[in-house]
C-alpha cells in the first residue's frame, strides 16, 4: 500500500493477492483444487473460500448492490440486494487455488530456518494444484468472457504483432510451462535455433543487446524452421534462450470432433481428449498400413517438446510416407521415453456432462478405444462441478425423467448424464444499434485485427465503434472494436457457441476457461496446464473485482471515513467515485491523477479538497466528522505533550494496549480490523439517527477506564506499567507522583 499509495488500486490487489502473509491470514496458502486432492489420495475435498470471500468483502465490492453515491440499490420490496452469493464464493475460490511460498533465500534473515519461510517475495502458482475449471462470476458471465478463443489465434502466433518473449539466459527451460528436466542437459535434444536470416532472429539478438522482455511491434514472415512448426516454446539465439509466452486467450469447455491423445505407454498413463484446431499434443506417425496389432509409431518433429494441431501432426506423418493411428507405443529404438509426451490419435472422443440437481455440470469424456486409465478429473468418477447457464433454466432431472433426451441416462446419485453437441453460428447479421448492443450481447472475444495479415480484414467506422468485416458480410469472423465507460478497448467476435443436449430441448452457454484440461504429471513437462494461464486467469479475476460498479463508490466510503468523516453525504461519495472512476480529480488550477480508472491520488485528491472536508460551517454539525481512535488519542496527547523518551532507553515500547484500550498498530485482532466501518452505537443518538460511528465500538466501559487509568500514569509517573501505565516495567524504581520517573523509559 505505501508503495502503491498515489498510484492505481489495480496494482495494490495484485500485491494483496500474491503476498504470503495474506496467504496466511486469509488461508488460501497452498489451496489446492478437488480434482489435485482426489487423484491424490481420494479425498473429496473443497477450496478454501476464506481469500475468496473477504476479497470481496472488504477489499472490493462489500456486500450489498451500490449506487454510485453509496446508497444501496433495493429490490422490488425495499430491501437490500446482495452482491454477491455462496456459489459465487465457491466458485471465485477455485481461482484461489495453487498459491505457494518460494523457497527461503540466503539473503532474508527469519526468525528460524526453513524452506517454506519466504514472507518477503510474492508467491508463485502451482499450475498442478490450480482448479483447471470454468469459473462463473458475479455478472452471470464467466471469468474468460471477452477473451479470444485460443484457436482463434492468427497461424503462428509467436511471429505475429504483440508476441512477448522471455529472456532465460543460457537455461533452456522455459518458466512459465514445463519440459522434462532433461531438456536441458542431454546432448541429443533438437532445439528450436533461429537462423540470421530470420526477423524474429534479427529482433531478438537486437545486435548482441539481449533485452529481459520482447515484444514484437509488427508482424514478421517465417523463415526455414519457423514455416515448419505451429508455435514455439522456447527458441535458440546465439546459444541463449527466449521464451514464448502465448497472449492470454480461453479454450471452450465442449467442442465438436475431439480426438483422443495418449501418452507413449497407453497401457499405463492416462488417456484423454483435445481439440484438433489447438496445438496441444504430438505426433505419432504409423505405418500406411496400420490394421496389423501392437502397431510402434515413430516420430517427425522440428524440436523436442513441439506441440501442434491435429492438422500438423498429419501433415508431418504424411511427410514422411506414415499417417496418424491409434497406435501402441512409440518406437523407443528412435525416440527415447523422455521426449514423448501427449500424442494424437484417430480414435474419437465425445465430451458428455454430468448434471446435478442444481443443475452445475462435471465434464465427462467417452474415449473411443481407451487403453489404460482415463485422466479421473474427466472421467465418470468426476465431481469437478462448475456452473452453466441454463436456457430458461431448465435442465435434465431426476424430476423430468432426465429430460426424456435420448441422449441422457440416470445417474444412481440422483443426476443425469447426458451427451452434447455444439451449436455455433453469428449474432448480429446487419450492423448492431450502438456499442452497449455490443458489449451486452457478444461474449467471445478476438485478437486485434491488426495482428492477422494485411487485407484479411475490411474496416469500417462507425459512430461507437468500428466494424472489421472478414468476408465483406456480416457473419461469425466479423469483429467489432468497443470502448466502455472505464475506457476499456474491446475486440468482440460476432459469434455465439451453445451446448445442446443430444436427443432433448435443453441448451446453455459453452463454458471458457483459461487452464488446459490435459493435466500435466509425471513425468512431468508433458501436460499442458501452465503457470502462464494459472497467472492469466488470476490476472482476469482481479480485474473483474476492480472493474465492478460497486468499487468506486465502495472504496470510497471507506476511504473517506478513515479520513476524518464518518458519515459521508451521498454528493460527497458519488464527487470521490467519479475521481476514481475517471481517473483524475481537478480542484481551482490543478489537476490530480493519470486519467486511468482506479487512479488512488485522484481519489484522495477529491476526498482531503472537497468542501465537506474543508468547510467550518460542518463543525457547528454535530453529526460530521468522527471520534479518534484509541490509538491516536495516546500518541497525540503524548505528542501535544511533548513526550521525551529516555536516552538510555533504544526505543519507546506501549505495552499490552489491545487488553488496555482495545487497539495498537499492527496488531488487529480479525481480518476486520478493529472495529467495523459500518458500526452504529447501540444506543444513544447516533443510533437513533442510524448514524455510524466506527470508533464508538472501542468505547467499551473497560477500555474507557484502561485508556483514562493509562493517561493518569503517563501524566504522574511517565511511560512506565505504575498503575495500569502504557509502558513496560523497567526493572528498578518505584511508583512515586514526585516527578522523579523512578519507573519510567520517557516522560512528558
Amino acid at each position: 500500500m505505501v508503495r502503491n499509495c498515489f498510484g492505481n488500486y489495480r496494482d495494490v490487489l495484485r500485491e494483496i493477492s500474491y503476498s504470503p502473509l495474506m496467504a496466511e491470514h486469509l488461508s488460501y496458502l497452498d489451496s489446492r483444487s478437488h480434482a489435485y486432492v482426489y487423484e491424490s489420495n481420494g479425498q473429496v475435498t473443497y477450496a478454501d473460500e476464506n481469500f475468496a470471500r473477504e476479497i470481496m468483502q472488504l477489499f472490493t465490492i462489500g456486500l450489498v448492490w451500490l449506487n454510485q453515491d453509496g446508497t444501496p440499490k433495493l429490490d422490488a420490496n425495499g430491501k437490500q440486494i446482495e452482491v454477491y452469493s455462496n456459489e459465487d464464493i465457491m466458485s471465485f475460490a477455485r481461482a484461489w487455488t495453487g498459491f505457494r511460498k518460494y523457497q527461503d533465500r540466503g539473503n532474508i534473515e527469519n526468525e528460524q530456518a526453513c524452506s517454506t519461510c519466504n514472507r518477503q517475495d510474492p508467491m508463485f502458482i502451482d499450475k498442478d494444484r490450480r482448479d483447471v475449471f470454468p469459473k462463473s462470476d458475479l455478472l452471470g458471465g464467466y471469468i474468460g468472457d471477452r477473451y479470444p478463443l485460443c484457436v482463434d489465434l492468427p497461424d503462428k502466433m509467436f511471429l505475429r504483432k504483440g508476441a512477448k518473449y522471455r529472456f532465460l539466459g543460457s537455461n533452456p527451460l522455459p518458466e512459465l510451462m514445463e519440459d522434462n528436466d532433461k531438456f536441458a542437459t542431454n546432448p541429443t535434444i533438437k532445439r528450436m535455433i533461429l537462423d540470421s536470416g530470420s526477423g524474429l532472429y534479427k529482433k531478438l539478438y537486437n545486435n548482441g543487446v539481449y533485452l529481459n522482455t520482447v515484444i514484437l511491434s509488427n508482424n514478421y514472415d517465417c523463415f526455414l524452421d519457423e514455416c515448419e512448426v505451429d508455435t514455439v516454446r522456447v527458441v535458440n539465439v546465439e546459444g541463449l534462450y527466449y521464451e514464448y509466452v502465448r497472449p492470454a486467450c480461453v479454450e471452450q469447455s465442449f467442442y465438436n470432433r475431439a480426438k483422443k491423445l495418449v501418452k507413449n505407454r497407453t497401457g499405463n498413463a492416462p488417456n484423454t481428449c483435445a481439440n484438433p484446431r489447438l496445438p496441444t499434443a504430438m505426433e505419432a506417425c504409423c505405418p500406411l498400413d496400420a490394421s496389423i496389432s501392437r502397431i510402434k509409431a515413430t516420430r517427425n518433429y522440428i524440436y523436442d517438446g513441439e506441440r501442434m494441431t491435429y492438422g500438423r501432426a498429419n501433415k508431418n506423418c504424411a511427410s514422411i510416407g506414415r499417417k496418424l493411428c491409434d497406435f501402441e507405443a512409440i518406437d523407443s529404438s528412435i525416440v527415447p521415453e523422455f521426449k514423448t509426451g501427449y500424442h494424437w490419435t484417430t480414435a474419437k472422443c465425445s465430451i458428455e456432462i454430468k448434471i446435478d440437481q442444481e443443475g452445475h455440470v462435471a465434464i465427462v469424456y467417452n474415449i473411443e478405444n481407451r487403453r489404460g486409465d482415463q485422466a479421473l478429473h474427466i472421467s465418470e468418477e468426476s465431481l469437478n462441478y462448475f456452473k452453466v447457464y441454463w436456457e430458461s433454466n431448465e435442465y435434465p432431472n431426476r424430476f423430468n425423467n432426465c429430460g426424456n433426451a435420448s441422449g441422457c441416462t440416470a445417474l444412481s446419485g440422483g443426476g443425469c448424464q447426458c451427451e452434447t453437441a455444439v451449436a455455433e453460428g453469428a449474432v448480429f447479421f446487419s450492423k448492431p444499434s450502438s456499442a452497449d448492443e455490443i458489449l451486452s450481447t457478444l461474449l467471445i472475444g478476438s485478437m486485434n485485427p491488426e495482428v492477422f495479415d494485411d487485407g484479411t480484414f475490411i474496416k469500417q467506422k462507425e459512430a461507437e465503434f468500428t466494424v472489421y468485416l472478414k468476408n465483406g458480410v456480416y457473419d461469425s469472423d466479423t469483429v467489432f472494436e468497443v470502448v466502455d465507460d472505464m475506457s476499456r478497448t474491446f475486440f468482440m467476435k460476432n459469434a455465439f457457441s451453445r451446448v445442446k443436449v443430444v436427443g432433448g430441448n435443453f441448451y446453455f452457454r459453452n463454458a471458457p476457461h483459461f487452464m488446459s484440461m490435459i493435466a500435466d504429471s509425471k513425468p512431468y513437462g508433458i501436460g499442458e496446464t501452465t503457470r502462464r494461464d494459472a497467472e492469466y486467469e488470476t490476472e482476469a479475476v482481479l480485474d473483474h473485482y476492480f472493474y465492478h460498479p460497486n468499487v468506486a463508490p465502495f472504496l470510497c466510503i471507506h476511504f473517506i471515513k478513515r479520513f476524518g468523516i464518518s458519515n459521508p453525504s451521498p454528493r460527497y461519495v458519488e464527487k470521490c467515485a467519479v475521481a476514481f472512476h475517471n481517473g483524475t480529480y481537478s480542484s481551482g488550477s490543478h489537476s490530480y491523477g493519470s486519467g486511468l480508472y482506479g487512479d488512488l491520488s485522484a481519489l484522495i485528491a477529491s476526498i482531503a479538497l472537497d468542501r465537506e472536508a474543508r468547510t467550518p460551517v460542518l463543525d457547528a454539525d454535530p453529526a460530521h466528522g468522527s471520534l479518534r481512535e484509541p490509538i491516536l488519542k495516546v500518541i497525540g496527547f503524548m505528542r501535544a505533550l511533548k513526550f521525551e523518551q529516555d536516552p538510555r532507553v533504544p526505543t519507546t515500547k506501549l505495552i499490552f494496549m489491545n487488553e488496555k484500550i482495545g487497539q495498537m498498530a499492527h496488531s488487529f485482532e480479525t481480518v476486520f480490523s478493529f472495529f467495523s466501518s459500518d458500526h452504529i452505537p447501540n444506543n444513544g443518538p447516533l443510533h437513533f439517527a442510524s448514524l455510524t460511528s466506527p470508533e464508538s465500538a472501542k468505547l467499551e466501559m473497560p477500555l474507557t477506564i484502561g485508556l483514562l487509568n493509562g493517561i493518569f500514569s503517563l501524566v504522574k509517573y511517565g511511560l512506565s506499567d505504575c498503575n495500569n501505565g502504557f509502558g513496560m516495567n523497567s526493572g528498578s524504581g518505584s511508583c512515586k507522583d514526585d516527578g522523579s520517573h523512578e519507573k519510567a523509559i520517557g516522560a512528558l
